[in-house]
């Protein structure tokens, strides 16, 4: 039933399109010093199929760049969610901790650290807790 109706309107399709595939006449060019210039000639020539067919490339190419990167931005939340349940259960064990602490722990670098500890700060989990030196520490809060 749907391979008839696929049958049916690719048969209108190619009846009422502006010219079917039909061949038309080719514009006469000068002859080609190059094969860059028979390329050009020959897209000339087929533009009507070429055209078309560049731009289902180029959105498929613009589908593709977008599920990607929603994938890949998922795979990031889920890796910073994993790593700020890692402070926390950290936070548990040792009660204080700082930023170089937890860098060492997860095996991040101290500015990842520091802003995973800020963000879990903006969220209630934990308070920060100003130390002599300028150095922070945190602890979980309602303790």
């Amino acid at each position: 039933m749907l391979w008839a109706l696929c049958h049916e309107l690719l048969g209108l399709a190619l009846a009422y399109g502006p010219r079917g595939f039909r061949p038309r006449p080719h514009k006469p060019h000068a002859s080609a010093e190059d094969s860059a210039h028979e390329l050009w000639y020959w897209i000339d020539d087929h533009g009507d199929i070429v055209f078309p067919l560049i731009g289902l490339a180029i959105v498929a190419l613009v589908i593709f760049g977008i599920r990607r990167g929603m994938t890949s931005n998922v795979a990031e939340m889920q890796k910073k969610q994993e790593s700020k349940d890692a402070i926390v259960r950290m936070m548990r064990a040792k009660l204080l901790v700082s930023a170089e602490g937890v860098s060492g722990e997860l095996g991040i670098d101290h500015f990842s650290a520091s802003a995973l500890l800020d963000e879990l700060v903006k969220e209630g989990k934990l308070v920060q807790q100003k130390a002599s030196g300028g150095v922070a520490s945190y602890r979980l809060k309602g303790l």
